[in-house]
């Protein structure tokens, strides 16, 4: 395309330079490496504590907290998008030509100058030779034209043609995926809900913000189930059976578990985490084991909050529990998370309404914070407090178009790569009691391939000739 002078010109002349297309893939790449390296989506409260308050300032800032959607990463991403499209107008017409007007007859002395190139003589016919080297042609995979006069024919032939094209169908993926980024961007959305068991809830708390997406339908937790390794706390695997309610009505039910979603109106339900609500209907079951030596010990079950009687005027309350207890600062109890994975109870022995002590129970260890001299040791069995289930919850609109996009790319970098544009020209000159055969060969890429490949045919248009080798 040819240019206009002055500013349009320049700008164009600067979204067209492959030197830019360079700089923004390098530029995407590091900051891509940004967006692995640094959390994406957490709270403010895991970045001051990985990173410091100065460190989550600066992310805030910049928008590493979600670099795949910050302003800047999409600006790279537009000029990426408005560099393939320029450098494609300017560079398609010529491709173009190759496809619709392509060099069919050049003169002999053009043809003379390429390579590879070869000459040789037959006593047959114009029009035998020619038919002969077009059948050779054509099984090989070309497509022939064929121009006669008087005493000179000519043939054309190519194959791979499409080749032409490849870089343009790949540019076209690139700029497709990039539209489909962008649907789900704007369109789509990826949050968590955490949901208890038995509850339903259609609120979506996105990453990395306090923004709330309301689900057209209610997602219920029906039950959750975890399984542990045998003697261990780690689990071996969790799901949730989770319905979907439309106007309070079930329209599906599910068991859905580490990559197995439950999919619905297109929006997908991860299983994500689960936790024990320590704090709200919980049953610690105890045993009981009295210090007088004569009473044998007993089985209690007391909730988060309550109390229950033991012997001799004994009240057993519980305090506080812990799933997964941890020293803060100031050595201050504190849950790492929801998960049974270190319980810990904090109970109290009252009598006649005045309390007597306190007692830590833990269930990996069972003489820690035991009271000497106590009339009571206790001795920690389970725990069944309300759980709950937390799906990741994601929708994206243009995932469709990606894949779209992927498969043209796919398509495009295979014309580019493992197809090449192959062209052959043939001139005949009857020469009174011979015709001289003059073959020349052009290849867009891969020329070693092609000079092989060139020789092969020589041997077949011999042989179709009776020339000999």
């Amino acid at each position: 395309m040819k240019k206009s002078e002055g500013f349009v010109g320049k700008l164009w002349s600067f979204f067209t330079s492959l030197k830019l297309t360079i700089f923004l893939l390098f530029i995407l790449a590091v900051t891509s490496i940004s967006g692995t390296l640094i959390m994406q989506r957490a709270n403010p409260q895991q970045y001051v504590k990985a990173y410091g308050a100065a460190g989550y300032r600066i992310i805030k800032v910049l928008g590493l907290y979600d670099v795949y959607h910050s302003w800047w990463f999409l600006l790279l991403l537009a000029f990426l998008a408005l560099n393939l499209m320029i450098c494609s107008i300017e560079r398609f017409p010529r491709a173009w030509r190759f496809v619709k007007e392509p060099l069919r007859w050049p003169s002999r002395e053009v043809l003379e100058e390429m390579k590879p190139l070869e000459r040789f003589n037959v006593a047959l016919s114009l029009d035998e030779t020619l038919d002969k080297i077009q059948g050779a042609l054509k099984g090989k995979g070309y497509r022939c034209e064929k121009k006669l006069d008087e005493r000179l024919g000519r043939l054309f032939a190519q194959r791979g043609v499409i080749n032409r094209l490849g870089v343009y169908v790949t540019h076209t993926s690139v700029l497709i995926i990039l539209i489909g980024g962008l649907i789900g961007g704007i369109w789509g959305f990826s949050g968590g809900m955490t949901i208890v068991e038995g509850e339903s809830s259609r609120n979506v708390t996105i990453f990395g913000s306090h923004k709330v997406v309301t689900l057209p339908f209610d997602v219920r937790c029906d039950s959750f189930q975890v399984t542990y390794y045998p003697g261990t706390m780690t689990p071996k695997d969790y799901r949730s059976t989770v319905t979907i309610l439309e106007n309070g009505k079930p329209v599906v039910t599910k068991d859905v578990r580490v990559n197995h979603p439950l999919k619905y109106k297109g929006i997908s339900f991860y299983q994500a985490s689960y936790g024990t609500i320590s704090n709200r209907e919980g049953l610690l079951t105890l045993e009981v084991i009295p210090q007088n030596g004569e009473d044998e010990p007993f089985r209690v079950q007391v909730k988060v909050g309550g109390e229950v009687p033991l012997k001799d005027g004994y009240k057993l309350r519980l305090v506080a529990f812990f799933p997964d207890l941890v020293l803060g600062k100031n050595n201050q109890p504190m849950n790492r998370s929801e998960e049974l994975r270190n319980p810990a109870a904090l109970l109290e022995v009252e009598k006649d309404w005045s309390p007597q002590y306190r007692s830590w129970v833990f269930a990996f260890f069972p003489e820690v914070h035991s009271v000497r001299n106590a009339p009571f040791r206790f001795r920690y069995l389970s725990f069944e407090g309300l759980q709950y289930t937390g799906l990741q919850v994601s929708k994206d609109p243009g995932v469709w178009v990606v894949w779209a996009g992927c498969i043209l790319m796919l398509v495009g970098l295979t014309v580019c790569f493992f197809i090449s544009h192959r062209r052959v020209w043939v001139i005949v000159e009857d020469r009174g009691r011979r015709r001289q055969v003059l073959v020349v060969g052009n290849v867009n890429r891969n020329h070693a391939a092609f000079s092989q490949h060139f020789e092969e045919l020589i041997k077949e248009m011999r042989g179709a000739l009776g020339v000999s080798q």
